[in-house]
């Protein structure tokens, strides 16, 4: 393990790769949730899809996982229907919200890889431990930061954007 207070700007230029892949990600993970939730609450407040096991109304796009089977292949059709319309390429069944979130997760583990050899933390370290999921979040905030407050290394918003790659859409 490299010490990284021997060389700070070392350790920040060797993770600007990385760092700029994840925010790209999250761009679009952000971006792309907000318009498939938008899309299924349209047709959560048209009809009524009743929970699995209490037929209590879903009325969340994120609960919409808890929509009676015999209901979920009616409602994922129109959803479906409706996320090509609005111009997204994705295999018959593919969200594109998805898709993105899982290229972030991705890039967070590919973070997290890059910074191994000055920190030495893994992906598996920090979710095996009590609370894993927050200090997982926690230290890859603090790598983001790390690169993008530094005043030689931090990556340009043009950067970030040339990263950008939509699921289903041509770049």
């Amino acid at each position: 393990m490299t010490d990284p207070l021997a060389n700070p700007d070392k350790v920040v230029q060797a993770l600007v790769p990385a760092v700029t892949t994840l925010l790209a990600a999250m761009t679009v993970a952000e971006t792309l949730r907000e318009k498939v939730d938008a899309i299924k609450q349209r047709h959560l407040d048209a009809e009524v899809y009743p929970h699995q096991d209490t037929g209590e109304r879903i009325t969340e796009p994120k609960r919409d996982w808890l929509i009676a089977d015999e209901d979920w292949k009616l409602y994922h059709a129109k959803v479906d229907a409706d996320v090509r319309a609005a111009g997204f390429d994705v295999p018959e069944g593919y969200c594109p919200a998805l898709m993105a979130e899982h290229a972030q997760s991705n890039a967070q583990r590919a973070l997290i890889e890059a910074s191994e050899p000055f920190f030495g933390v893994t992906t598996e370290m920090l979710l095996g431990q009590p609370h894993g999921l927050e200090k997982h979040r926690e230290f890859i905030d603090l790598l983001i930061k790390l690169v993008v407050n530094h005043p030689r290394h931090a990556p340009s918003q043009d950067a970030i954007m040339a990263e950008v790659s939509v699921p289903g859409q041509a770049a």
